[in-house]
């Protein structure tokens, strides 16, 4: 009786342990997505990750530029392959408590604001979805959804904040952002 208690509590402990989703570096190098082609020269991306919840991976990221090292003065892409499927409102939910976190002292309009713009770019997804948002230095940001455009949006102070979800320093997934930028600060 002792013995499975305990190996419950292990069990239990392991389960907790691994709760906390992480970055794997071992993510295969992604295809160069089509829509990126025309701005990014780039035969390979500069860096990427797999995200996991739970020993699941719930998406793929990749990060491409043409620089040597990734900054917000040069055009960039982020690509995610969903292996899940959710919902356009799962994901406004997911990135405003993400942009949250990374801007603790955001205006709840700001965030009413986005939500009422990511109702538009990103459609519900499936397994095998891919997003890719590619950033121009003027501070525009365009999305796709499996190579179609779903939506444009000209504001800087929106791009850090969406960008900052997986690249800013204060992520709530340090492991990620490491693979993307490759282990840059």
């Amino acid at each position: 009786m002792h013995k499975a208690i305990g190996a419950l509590a292990v069990t239990g402990a392991l389960l907790l342990a691994a709760a906390p989703s992480f970055a794997d570096e071992s993510t295969p190098a992604a295809p160069k997505p089509a829509e990126i082609a025309k701005v990014i020269k780039a035969d390979a991306p500069y860096g990427a990750g797999k995200m996991r919840v739970l020993l699941m991976t719930a998406y793929d990221a990749s990060l491409w530029t043409d620089a040597a090292k990734w900054s917000m003065q040069v055009p960039f892409a982020l690509n995610v392959t969903y292996h899940f499927a959710c919902t356009s409102s799962d994901i406004a939910d997911r990135l405003l408590s993400e942009i949250s976190h990374v801007n603790p002292g955001i205006a709840s309009s700001t965030l009413a604001h986005y939500r009422s713009m990511f109702a538009g770019l990103f459609p519900d997804a499936k397994s095998g979805d891919k997003m890719t948002a590619l950033y121009t230095p003027d501070g525009t940001i365009r999305f796709f959804n499996d190579g179609q455009q779903t939506g444009q949006v000209h504001d800087a102070s929106f791009a850090q904040a969406f960008f900052g979800v997986w690249l800013s320093p204060a992520t709530s997934e340090p492991d990620l952002r490491q693979n993307l930028l490759h282990n840059d600060t």
